[in-house]
């Protein structure tokens, strides 16, 4: 006989399944579909999606009714079909169940976020109150072992929904929030002050889920003191959604995926499993992994922390520093093409006060780099523009080189923003495609993607020829120079050249790679570059810490890093990280400058110090032009 619910929960670690959507839309079940009212419509393919979490050891199987509310259900016109499709789904999760040691948990999820009701104002009281107790009626009828209360952003919401479970039920209660930041709810609540209200509230399980990724929900719960009293669950995504070839993915594999959550495990987090893009196998490692620290306990991931030690870094007066033409004259492709050159990414604060930031760009001109290059709200998050702090770096006579995606603006917008940096004197830009809204600050706000960074090359070197996005002539045309990006981090090398291709033939002038880690992988990106006739800037990025370097491997779209680096990572202790992080970066650099006259250094976490002392130790030991290429 099964042990009630309430009394597992008392004992061990519990493991939850995964996403759900995920494999329905790998079973070609389209991504706009109604995927609660597949209960209906296709039970077949829902019951095996269930089926496959429990082979894969799952012991809480959710319902597939996270939208199957009246809220969710009345933008797909099926909200008289509530209590049929919520009956029906609690069948067939019970079904796949069978005779296995599992648990069937109505699932419940928020009515304001991920679509629902875009442009209304949000239910509140009573009526909000209304549209949960109808839903988790239907689901208690059905027989759940207990109500599952997940993807809330809001602490206010979700105390209304834990408030009417309580009311309804004593089976036990698990209350996710999903806030946008670790460590505060939407509402600006504590996490820990929230966690306390909603088990005073009635829930019996409190924790965290989907937005914030692996790495955020690790962050969160290391900014929290965990309570004895409480009993605490985490359900991540799989990493970081990110847009590829006009295809959503996520970023994170298994075995990261069952690392992660093992030492939150092992730091006290008790209920196990995952959210968006997790699939069987996802869990299938998880519960493997935690088999084994059953039988020989682990580290805790989740209590250590990002820790980068202070590199102090000296000018050397032997270094190099290349003489600067005036701003006017400046000229990235005429500059490469005459010594090694520098361009260094320094991204832009999210607070108001940019003084670190100017500061970090005086001293990295000061270094030798060429150019600053300002991302435009890198995955997804929210900073000051890169516009404003480009016209700020040109008034203290520091070049800038601003990334203008895809993902935020019309093409109305586009036109409009390219217009003011033109008129600023800003001519260098990096066009990218940009990482989808999704995940970011701000999970409810739309990506645009009016055009791809091909078809947006394109229509700059039209502005360039004096012809407008709309086609009309213009008195003065522009003067860009545009850069494009490429991810050599793919299985088919080939086809990102073959892309990469078609960028350059749309008018890009100039090559950014992510950062490689791998220096197997400069000499192909040379050989196939001396075709292109533009020069190409090798991406290198310094490493702090093995968090660091676990993040970037497992959650940022286009980053790769070997096992020997991440191992490196692993066993450099705390305060010496980021010093053995710059010597693989040296190695890599000695590497690059070998094949490429272009570099270009990305800067973690504002910390100038490090890709200053790279600026300067490429001037030290740049090759002479005549034995390098442009990378190209």
């Amino acid at each position: 006989m099964r042990t009630n619910l309430r009394d597992r929960l008392q004992s061990g670690w519990l493991v939850g399944d995964g996403a759900m959507a995920t494999l329905l839309h790998q079973m070609a079940v389209p991504a706009r579909t109604c995927f609660e009212g597949l209960c209906l419509t296709k039970p077949e393919l829902v019951w095996e999606v269930h089926r496959a979490y429990v082979a894969a050891g799952a012991q809480l199987i959710q319902t597939n009714t996270f939208s199957g509310h009246r809220i969710g259900l009345d933008r797909y016109g099926m909200s008289e079909r509530l209590a049929d499709l919520n009956r029906a789904a609690v069948r067939i999760a019970r079904e796949a169940v069978g005779d296995a040691d599992a648990y069937v948990i109505g699932t419940v999820g928020s009515t304001r976020d991920l679509g629902v009701r875009p442009g209304a104002d949000p239910v509140e009281g009573a009526e909000l109150a209304s549209v949960f107790e109808e839903q988790m009626t239907t689901l208690l009828d059905a027989g759940v072992d207990g109500l599952l209360l997940e993807t809330f952003a809001d602490l206010e919401e979700l105390l209304v929904a834990v408030a009417v479970a309580k009311r309804l039920t004593d089976v036990p209660i698990f209350a996710n929030l999903s806030p946008d930041h670790p460590g505060v709810t939407r509402d600006g609540c504590a996490l820990d002050d929230a966690f306390r209200q909603l088990r005073q509230a009635g829930a019996d399980v409190v924790g965290l889920n989907c937005r914030l990724g692996l790495a955020g929900i690790v962050r969160s719960y290391e900014r929290i003191t965990l309570a004895s009293d409480l009993i605490y669950s985490a359900n991540p995504n799989a990493g970081r959604l990110h847009y590829v070839d006009g295809d959503y993915s996520f970023t994170a594999d298994a075995d990261y995926f069952a690392d992660m959550m093992v030492g939150l495990a092992s730091a006290g987090v008790r209920v196990l499993g995952g959210c968006c893009g997790t699939t069987p196998e996802h869990i299938r490692r998880l519960v493997q992994r935690l088999q084994q620290v059953d039988a020989a306990p682990v580290g805790a991931t989740a209590g250590s922390s990002v820790v980068g030690s202070s590199v102090v870094v000296t000018a050397d007066p032997t270094v190099r520093i290349p003489e600067r033409r005036s701003m006017e004259e400046f000229s990235l492709l005429r500059r490469v093409e005459q010594d090694v050159s520098v361009i260094v990414e320094l991204d832009p604060p999210k607070t108001l006060d940019v003084r670190k930031f100017l500061t970090g760009a005086a001293v990295l001109r000061d270094a030798g780099a060429d150019v600053i290059t300002l991302a435009d709200n890198s995955l997804g998050t929210v900073r000051v523009s890169n516009m404003a702090l480009a016209s700020m770096l040109k008034e203290r006579g520091i070049e800038p080189l601003v990334h203008v995606t895809c993902r935020d603006r019309n093409l109305i917008g586009q036109q409009s923003h390219l217009m003011g940096l033109h008129v600023l004197g800003i001519y260098h830009i990096l066009l990218v495609t940009g990482d989808p809204s999704r995940f970011g600050d701000l999970p409810g706000a739309t990506s645009v993607y009016d055009v791809s960074s091909i078809e947006l090359t394109r229509m700059v070197k039209r502005l360039n020829s004096g012809i407008s996005f709309a086609g009309l002539p213009m008195k003065v045309p522009s003067r860009f120079v545009v850069g494009t990006a490429f991810n050599p981090h793919v299985p088919r090398f080939d086809k990102a050249i073959q892309r990469l291709q078609r960028k350059l033939e749309a008018g890009a002038d100039f090559v950014m790679t992510q950062p490689i880690y791998d220096p197997r992988l400069f000499e192909p990106i040379a050989r196939a570059a001396e075709s292109f006739g533009v020069p190409v800037f090798v991406g290198v990025m310094p490493l702090v810490s093995a968090r660091n370097a676990q993040f970037l491997h497992h959650e940022v779209p286009g980053i790769s890093i070997p096992d020997g680096v991440l191992s490196a990572m692993a066993n450099a202790e705390p305060e010496r990280a980021a010093v053995v992080g710059l010597d693989l970066a040296r190695a890599l650099l000695d590497e690059a400058l070998q094949y490429f006259r272009g570099i270009y250094l990305i800067t973690p976490f504002l910390r100038y110090d490090l890709t200053a002392e790279l600026t300067r130790y490429v001037h030290l030991c740049g090759a002479s032009p005549s034995t390098l290429s442009l990378g190209g």
